[in-house]
């Protein structure tokens, strides 16, 4: 008398899975350089592929480190399947300006064999460049070129601008005899930062000669390694001559009683970012609807979320917002004096939710640059679900503007919700089959499943294995 029994049948695999695609930090619009650092300090997105051909991968993990081996806001985070992952943090876990992370990506399969791989350092900097200034002796010199041209070379320092996160890349400095434009440079002059001293200096020849006792304005702001940019620093020089001829001298910065040049009492000689107060004028504001401008063939701009290479009507950040506009006819921006942007709650005053408006002026000069990167400081924070807008006021002379506005960009900090009692349907899609008697294909129907209150599904990511969470086959 004989009795069997025979066990379930079993996979030897001895090896662990192998890595496909290395784990990465994508820099799709949170880095303007494309370095190893990002100004986005709420959200974090990577990249990861990782394949095994004898047993599924049953787990993914993802352990976010730091440099300096400190308490990181994503200690571990289980993924299923997917191969992009964005982490989003709440206001009370933002990741630090100054330090360096990067994430461990576990993978681990049905027989308990498991390997790990380690993205690239990310450096946080959500601060722009502590703003300096120009610095004396300003000198100039007038001298005759290879043509037979009169020209005036001009030799400035600066000093103060310093960034402690991710450190100076590049200067920029214009000149002009008005408050934003840079006709005597020629444009904006950009100066790589390759002094490591406090004191920095540079000389270029201006397009036109300067005359004795004019006056003339210096412009000049930082750029860090992120991209962030300082606000801009101006100064009001006075040409003074050192010899008899008038060919050379200094020039002598006005340090007080100086020139208004907007409506707004914007002057050189105040505290950055605040007018000169004390100073009277009789000149009022002149607001400028759209369609005025346009009857009077002003130039009219569009205004979008986000940077040029990535507009945002959607955003998961809880901590950074961009913009950037553009003519609405295209063509160049020259009977501009100057823009200033903001940003704020949707159909709420400008400003309101992102600056604090009993203490500060919602409205930031760019000069004539057309875009700008703001992050909260660590005090604020965006609201999910609200929606925010982008206002650019474009100056068409110092009294008169007209303010452009952006669509509404949602704050969506959630993934879709899949509905209670709704499941995929895959056989024929007319019912849900456990047993197909063919190979060549198979359908698969999800309506209804998913859902998403605040903004919209984007895309669907497909995958079909022998077990949850592999990819044995195809995945779109």
């Amino acid at each position: 008398m004989n009795v069997s029994k025979a066990s379930d049948i079993f996979l030897i695999d001895d090896t662990p899975p192998v890595v496909v695609k290395a784990p990465k930090f994508l820099l799709k619009y949170n880095s303007a350089n494309c370095k190893p650092s990002q100004w986005e300090k709420s959200i974090l997105l990577v990249e990861l592929e990782f394949k095994d051909d004898i047993s599924p991968i049953v787990r993914r993990e993802i352990s976010l480190k730091t440099h300096h081996e400190g308490h990181t806001p994503v200690e571990s985070l289980v993924l299923g399947s997917e191969r992009h992952v964005t982490v989003s943090l709440n206001g009370t876990n933002w990741l630090n300006d100054g330090d360096k992370y990067y994430a461990i990506v576990t993978s681990c399969n049905a027989a308990g064999q498991c390997s790990s791989e380690r993205t690239s350092d990310l450096l946080i900097d959500s601060t722009p460049p502590h703003l300096g200034g120009f610095k004396q002796p300003l000198t100039w010199t007038n001298y005759i070129d290879t043509l037979g041209n009169k020209v005036t070379n001009l030799s400035l320092k600066w000093y103060g601008f310093h960034d402690q996160e991710s450190g100076i890349e590049n200067y920029y400095v214009t000149v002009s005899r008005s408050y934003s434009f840079h006709e005597l440079s020629n444009g904006v002059i950009k100066i790589e930062n390759t002094n490591r001293s406090e004191t920095i200096q540079t000389s270029f020849v201006l397009t036109e000669s300067v005359f004795l006792h004019e006056s003339i304005i210096l412009s000049i702001w930082a750029q860090n390694n992120v991209g962030l940019n300082s606000s801009i620093a101006r100064v009001t020089v006075n040409v003074l001559s050192a010899t008899s001829r008038n060919e050379m001298g200094i020039l002598e910065i006005e340090k007080h009683s100086c020139d208004i040049h907007f409506c707004t009492k914007d002057c050189t000689c105040a505290v950055i970012g605040r007018p000169c107060v004390e100073i009277s004028t009789n000149v009022t504001c002149s607001d400028i609807s759209y369609t005025d401008a346009q009857n009077q063939n002003l130039s009219t701009f569009d205004v979008y979320g986000g940077l040029p290479h990535e507009i945002l009507n959607v955003s998961a950040s809880l901590a950074c917002l961009s913009g950037h506009w553009s003519r609405t006819n295209g063509g160049s921006t020259e009977n501009i004096h100057r823009f200033e942007w903001s940003i704020g709650v949707h159909r709420h005053a400008v400003g309101e939710g992102v600056f604090d408006l009993k203490l500060e002026n919602p409205w930031n000069d760019v000069g004539l640059r057309l875009e700008f990167i703001h992050c909260l400081p660590v005090n604020r924070s965006l609201v999910h679900e609200e929606r925010y807008v982008v206002y650019v006021r474009a100056w068409y002379s110092e009294r008169t503007f007209t303010v452009f506005k952006s669509s509404p960009i949602m704050i969506d900090q959630t993934p879709p919700n899949v509905r209670r009692g709704r499941f995929i349907r895959e056989g024929n899609c007319l019912e849900d089959l456990d047993f197909i008697d063919w190979t060549k294909n198979i359908m698969a129907c999800w309506d209804g499943v998913f859902t998403e209150q605040q903004s919209f599904i984007d895309h669907f990511s497909v995958s079909l294995g022998t077990s949850p969470h592999s990819k044995k086959y195809n995945n779109t």
